[in-house]
């Protein structure tokens, strides 16, 4: 941003000097952009360096399974190298040394031009990434400043071109000894006073020569002014009126260059007005459609049953990589989360539940965050028949948040509690589960797996109000069992092992107290030999 906000202040740098018939440049402006647009492009080169070495050269085989990859990559290099050639530095240095004449430097700031929109392509990505609702009102009115700013600036130097090539058409049509003039103001001075004649610049005599939209630019004198703060903030005020008004006050000439700059004028600021407005209702609106999703899973019950930790890492994600969804349940909580952050929603909200699982209390808690890891987030709208009598049972379903309803064809209603007992029970709330007869099957699975045929359902489940909640596959409650046992074969053998190991040191250490003993004994019985 600050880069291409930098650069419209070269075409400040010369100023005219009608007295002498000339143009000059403003030294201290010229030294101030120059230096900072040196320092700007020097900062740059690592960011290209690195696009060279790790995206074009580090990464060949990814590089390699995309035509379109390279091709993007080959091109944003080439703009960032196009991007930071100093062409507004050499062409100052050049002017001053006496190397180019004031003509040839006034039109070779049209390839400064054209690497100004270069530069302003390549920022514009990086001033579009930040989604909140004061980046989104930032950036836009960034625009429309900036676009007064630089219409501004080419207004500025585009008069005083348009001087130039006037004194050298006069030149050359009516005086030869002035035909070759750079017009520069440290080229040899003579006296031009008959210019006046054929460039009327203060009276403003059209019947002459034309100065079009940029007369106003001449007759207020803003192009000899060497104070800096004054002639950018008129031009300012003249690129942000203009385009405000879609540029109905220009008064364009018959020349060229005057129409074509009227047309890009006009033609920007109605782009900017529809790009400014209507842009900035659809972010705002989204970014106001964002924030509100976030406050309603902020205040979702699944959300605060989460700690205070968690909480805060999905509200810093989801505020970066948000997905505009119609409810704020327990689903798109968890969706589109990272591997990591989802396991451990999961983890919190799933263990809870599966404690409820009179056949979970006693496993360890990694067996049971590795066990809600397989939980997968559901929701059920009103009146939805999550299990239909005499329908094969594929899934256990826990209930996190709403009611369901629990009724068979004999109205018995045949469920079970968060406690773990069955019991006619007519609804199940937050902790109470369904599919409990997966457990039997699953662990006769284990014992025999020749059995494969899926428990029927006695009841029908429906959802009395919306529900939130976690399904578990009948195939992850089989895994789990099996993992469970082979983790109770590897502790029994683990705990016999840690047992004749520990009798192996007890017997190895009662051995060698009895050495010991014998040997005191003996040297007690030698010694009495000795004495008697």
């Amino acid at each position: 941003m600050i880069a291409i906000t930098l650069d419209p202040f070269f075409f400040y740098i010369p100023v005219l000097n009608n007295q002498n018939k000339c143009f000059q440049l403003d030294r201290n402006l010229g030294i101030t952009a120059t230096v900072l647009r040196s320092f700007i492009d020097l900062h740059k080169l690592p960011r290209i360096i690195h696009l060279i070495y790790v995206e074009l050269c580090g990464n060949k085989e990814e590089v390699k399974k995309s035509a379109y990859a390279t091709a993007r990559l080959w091109i944003f290099f080439l703009i960032d190298i196009l991007a930071v050639l100093p062409i507004p530095q050499v062409l100052v240095m050049l002017v001053k040394s006496h190397r180019m004449s004031g003509r040839k430097f006034l039109f070779s700031m049209t390839f400064f031009l054209l690497q100004y929109v270069l530069r302003v392509i390549r920022t514009y990505g990086l001033l579009t990434k930040n989604d909140s609702t004061w980046a989104i009102v930032s950036f836009n009115l960034f625009l429309y400043m900036h676009g007064g700013h630089v219409f501004g600036a080419l207004w500025y130097f585009l008069a005083i071109e348009k001087v130039t090539a006037c004194w050298k058409k006069t030149c050359i049509n009516h005086h030869i000894r002035c035909s070759s003039r750079s017009f520069y103001c440290d080229d040899s001075l003579r006296d031009y006073k008959f210019l006046d004649e054929f460039c009327p610049i203060t009276t403003g005599n059209k019947t002459n020569y034309d100065f079009g939209l940029f007369e106003d630019a001449l007759q207020s004198g803003i192009v000899g002014v060497t104070d800096f703060p004054q002639k950018f903030l008129h031009c300012l005020r003249w690129g942000l009126q203009n385009l405000s008004a879609f540029g109905q006050n220009l008064e364009a000439s018959t020349d060229i260059l005057d129409n074509i700059f009227a047309i890009c004028m006009t033609n920007f600021g109605v782009v900017l007005f529809v790009f400014l407005i209507g842009k900035m209702q659809s972010d705002t609106e989204r970014s106001r459609s964002r924030e509100q999703k976030l406050k309603e899973i902020k205040q979702g019950p699944s959300f605060g049953r989460l700690s205070s930790r968690l909480q805060q890492k999905i509200k810093n994600y989801k505020q970066q990589n948000w997905i505009d969804d119609k409810h704020a349940d327990v689903v798109n909580l968890v969706k589109n989360l990272p591997q990591g952050l989802r396991s451990q929603v999961k983890g919190e909200l799933g263990t809870e539940l599966l404690r409820n699982v009179k056949e979970f209390e006693r496993w360890g808690e990694k067996e049971l965050v590795d066990l809600s890891d397989c939980l997968n987030p559901v929701f059920f709208t009103d009146r939805t028949r999550i299990f239909r009598e005499g329908d094969p049972i594929d899934e256990m379903v826990f209930v996190l948040e709403g009611k369901l309803w629990s009724h068979s064809a004999r109205n018995v209603t045949i469920a079970t509690s968060s406690d773990g007992h069955n019991g006619k029970k007519d609804y199940l709330r937050y902790g109470d589960f369904c599919g409990e007869e997966l457990i039997a099957w699953a662990q006769q699975k284990v014992d025999n797996p020749s059995s494969s045929n899926l428990p029927i359902s006695t009841t029908t489940i429906q959802a009395l109000t919306e529900v939130e909640g976690f399904y578990l596959l009948a195939s992850d409650l089989k895994n789990a069992f099996i993992e469970h046992r082979r983790y109770q074969i590897v502790r029994a053998v683990r705990l016999i092992q840690t047992f004749w190991r520990f009798r192996r040191i007890l017997r190895f250490k009662m051995n060698q107290r009895r050495s010991i003993n014998l040997e005191n004994s003996g040297d007690v019985a030698f010694t009495t030999n000795q004495t008697s």
